[in-house]
């Protein structure tokens, strides 16, 4: 007989990095450390307090985490990964990727791209054309200076 206990996580905590282990209190039946099943290719660590579902097959009791925080809109055959409304990965149905990250993002390695790098003002080819126009003055190459102008305390 398979039974199905709603839940708030009570702890989840990583094993080993290669499940996770997960608490909840459902109907004051107690669930400690059971394993959770989750989608291939995405791995997070519920916190305390989001919800939880847990399924029981005889002595096997596996949970499904969720949350019930806003969710980033993503449209039919696209894919999200998130951890709030306005931090998230969205794999878009028309082949881009739109990443938001508040706190900035951070790439370790090369980054290699192949096609125009573009900003909210255009191309980054207006960047590059800028920079070689500037100029340097004397055998040695030395940077020209621009005069910083006194204060005059007017």
């Amino acid at each position: 007989m398979m039974k199905f206990f709603t839940s708030l996580v009570t702890s989840c905590k990583d094993v080993a990095g290669k499940l996770r282990s997960i608490s909840g209190k459902a109907n004051g039946i107690e669930f400690e450390d059971r394993q959770m099943m989750q989608h291939f290719g995405f791995i997070s660590i519920p916190k305390v307090g989001e919800r939880c579902l847990f399924l029981q097959f005889g002595n096997v009791v596996i949970a499904v985490a969720s949350d019930g925080k806003d969710h980033p809109a993503v449209k039919e055959g696209e894919t999200a990964i998130y951890r709030e409304k306005a931090h998230y990965i969205i794999l878009k149905d028309d082949g881009t990727i739109a990443i938001k990250a508040e706190g900035g993002l951070d790439i370790d390695g090369d980054v290699r791209v192949n096609g125009e790098v573009k900003d909210k003002t255009g191309n980054l080819s207006k960047l590059r054309d800028t920079f070689n126009q500037h100029t340097h003055v004397g055998n040695l190459g030395a940077p020209t200076a621009t005069p910083v102008p006194q204060d005059t305390g007017v």
